[in-house]
């Protein structure tokens, strides 16, 4: 299967090394970018051009840019005919562009895949869903250098904290808009479950944290769901090591015959 990627920072580096390492029949023809002079040479073409990157051939695109990059370039690929698994899920918070997506897959007859990322039960929570959903709430949790990044706190203020704060409490919506690089996980919660104003947010800095706990609490008619995940990130980022994992699972089971 030929594969092209929007997008090749730490993600898309951490994507393509996970797809050499399955070792499966599974090619990148391009990657489009907006500055190729910070990339090395590759076996894949490298292009700023959207129209020479499609003419690599690519059977799914993988985005990998940020939120402008999937509004600005994923419909058109979609209505184009070019399925597209997306990293950042949170650009859908934007009803006006999770309209134009939803037109363009139509149009184009194909669909836009958004994996699970760095949450664990994502897939339990969509079932659930299908057997009443009442409340879900995410909670993030990260080092406060990680909303420091974000512009949510102060250096001074990270310098007097003692003990785990809230840094955010609201809904999911606002979460991905006030938060574009830390919250697509919760795009992806609330379009697995209840919607983005009723899905509920917390994200919270604890000096004591090396590392992000993803965690997720939902009831309705199904139950109860507790999950929480503990991640490595990335080095130099706030990013999940998983999230690179989590997109190639989603390459890989589409050149496999059994998928899990």
């Amino acid at each position: 299967m030929k594969v092209g990627l929007i997008g090749c920072g730490v993600i898309g580096r951490a994507l393509l090394f996970h797809l050499a390492a399955a070792g499966t029949d599974v090619k990148v023809v391009g990657v489009l970018v907006t500055d190729p002079a910070k990339h090395v040479p590759a076996a894949w073409k490298i292009t700023t051009d959207a129209a020479e990157f499609l003419a690599t051939g690519p059977e799914l695109i993988v985005e990998c840019a940020g939120q402008h990059a999937f509004a600005a370039l994923v419909p058109g690929m979609l209505e184009a005919g070019y399925e597209v698994v997306a990293a950042s899920a949170g650009a859908l918070a934007d009803d006006s562009v999770r309209v134009a997506v939803d037109a363009a897959a139509r149009a184009g007859g194909v669909r836009l895949y958004i994996p699970a990322g760095a949450l664990a039960g994502v897939d339990a929570l969509a079932g659930a869903k299908q057997v009443g959903l009442t409340a879900v709430r995410y909670v993030r949790t990260a080092p406060p250098a990680t909303w420091v990044r974000a512009g949510a706190l102060s250096e001074d203020a990270v310098g007097a904290m003692t003990a785990p704060t809230m840094v955010f409490e609201g809904s999911a919506r606002e979460a991905v808009k006030r938060f574009p690089k830390n919250a697509n996980v919760a795009a992806t919660l609330a379009l697995a479950g209840i919607g983005f104003e009723r899905t509920r947010v917390q994200l919270i800095a604890d000096p004591a944290a090396t590392g992000n706990t993803h965690a997720i609490e939902a009831e309705g008619a199904f139950g109860t769901l507790r999950t929480s995940m503990g991640t490595e990130v990335m080095p130099g980022t706030s990013t999940s090591r998983i999230v690179a994992g989590s997109l190639a699972h989603a390459v890989l089971s589409r050149a496999s015959c059994i998928v899990v």
